[in-house]
């Protein structure tokens, strides 16, 4: 056997177990490429499973928002009505007062009035009736000295038949 032909039988045995390795090799690694490619599936299919549930929570927020939306709206139209009420309350209450305050103004100044008269009048009779003790007074000096003077026509009646 010549080199050649060893070099050959070398070579081929060499390419042989270098093949067989490729082969190991090659199976190695489309078994861990299969492992990626699994590997892989399940993250897609665990990323769309997250998508849809991403879908599915923003379709909440947003039918959230939407609700959240109509009952701002009808509380704030709810708001507007009570202001609104209570605005009308406030100004009957504020249209009663006024009247009541005139009313009561008007009372209290025929009031004042009447009391104004009744002091008049108080003053005038006060002033009268101390027109009537003094001319009391005098007619009362005025009986005495009558009294006194009948008193002495009676002593000189009696002494003129007796």
């Amino acid at each position: 056997m010549d080199a050649q032909q060893i070099a050959e039988k070398v070579r081929d045995l060499v390419v042989g177990s270098i093949r067989d390795e490729f082969k190991e090799f090659k199976a190695e690694v489309r078994g861990q490429l299969e492992g990626f490619r699994v590997a892989l599936d399940t993250m897609n299919k665990r990323l769309d499973g997250l998508e849809r549930r991403m879908d599915s929570l923003e379709r909440r927020m947003d039918s959230l928002d939407a609700k959240i939306d109509a009952v701002r709206e009808e509380l704030s139209a709810r708001i507007d009505a009570v202001r609104e009420e209570l605005t009308a309350r406030i100004d009957e209450t504020n249209r009663r007062i006024d009247s009541v305050r005139e009313e009561l103004t008007a009372r209290i100044d025929e009031t004042n009035k009447r009391i104004d008269l009744l002091s008049t009048r108080l003053e005038e009779n006060t002033r009268e009736l101390g027109e009537l003790k003094a001319e009391i007074v005098a007619l009362r000096s005025r009986q005495e000295i009558i009294e006194d003077l009948v008193r002495r026509v009676r002593k000189l009646e009696d002494k003129v038949f007796a």
